[in-house]
C-alpha cells in the first residue's frame, strides 16, 4: 500500500511539472528559487483568463524584484501569452502613504506579484477588480492575495488559492490548475 501511494505521489509531482509547463519548470537541481517562483508566476498566466481584458497585452508589475528574479523575468517580458504581450513592470519603491496614490500607483497592473524582498512595501488596502495578487510567503489572514506561493517544510514550492481574491479580481482559473494548488479558501483542497 506505502509503494502504491509513493507511485502516486510521484506521478502527480510529474503531472505538475507537464501541466505546469515543462519549458520553464525543467526540474533542474540548478535552478535558483528565484528562478522557479518566476516559472510559476508566468506558468499561472497559461491558466488564467481576464474576461475584461483587451487581446493586446497584460502587465506583469512586480514588487521588490532583485537581481535575481530580474534575470528570471527578462525571457518572459515582450513574450506572447493567449495572444497577449507580457509586459513585465518593476516596481522598486512604493512610498505613498496616502491609499488613493497607492491605488494609482498599481491601476495598471493586472498582475501583481509581490516578492519576498518586496512584501514590506505598502499595497492597497483593497485591490481593484481586474488586477490578481501573485505573492510569495503571503499571510494566511492576507485577503487580498489570490495566488500564494509557499515554501513547505520539506523544502518544496507549493501554492495556494484564495478563490475569494480571485472573484473579487474577476479572473477565471481553469480547473486544472485549482485542483493543483495545495490548499483553498472557500472550497476543499
Amino acid at each position: 500500500m506505502g509503494q502504491v501511494k509513493a507511485i502516486g505521489q510521484s506521478l502527480l509531482r510529474w503531472g505538475l511539472l507537464l501541466i505546469l509547463g515543462g519549458d520553464c519548470l525543467a526540474a533542474s537541481a540548478q535552478a535558483s528559487e528565484a528562478g522557479l517562483r518566476v516559472a510559476f508566476v508566468y506558468n499561472f498566466i497559461k491558466f488564467i483568463e481576464w474576461p475584461a481584458l483587451p487581446d493586446s497585452e497584460l502587465s506583469l508589475c512586480v514588487l521588490g524584484a532583485e537581481d535575481e528574479t530580474r534575470s528570471a523575468l527578462a525571457p518572459i517580458d515582450n513574450k506572447v501569452q493567449q495572444k497577449r504581450s507580457i509586459q513585465v513592470i518593476y516596481i522598486d519603491h512604493v512610498n505613498e502613504t496616502n491609499e488613493p496614490n497607492l491605488t494609482q500607483t498599481f491601476s495598471h497592473c493586472e498582475l501583481l506579484y509581490v516578492t519576498e524582498a518586496g512584501a514590506a512595501m505598502p499595497l492597497p488596502q483593497s485591490l481593484q477588480p481586474g488586477m490578481l495578487l501573485v505573492m510569495d510567503e503571503a499571510s494566511p489572514t492576507d485577503e487580498r492575495v489570490g495566488i500564494a506561493l509557499m515554501r513547505t517544510s520539506d523544502n518544496r514550492i507549493e501554492f495556494q488559492i484564495n478563490e475569494p481574491a480571485i472573484n473579487h479580481a474577476g479572473v477565471k482559473i481553469s480547473s486544472q490548475l485549482l485542483r493543483l494548488a495545495k490548499k483553498r479558501q472557500g472550497g476543499r483542497g
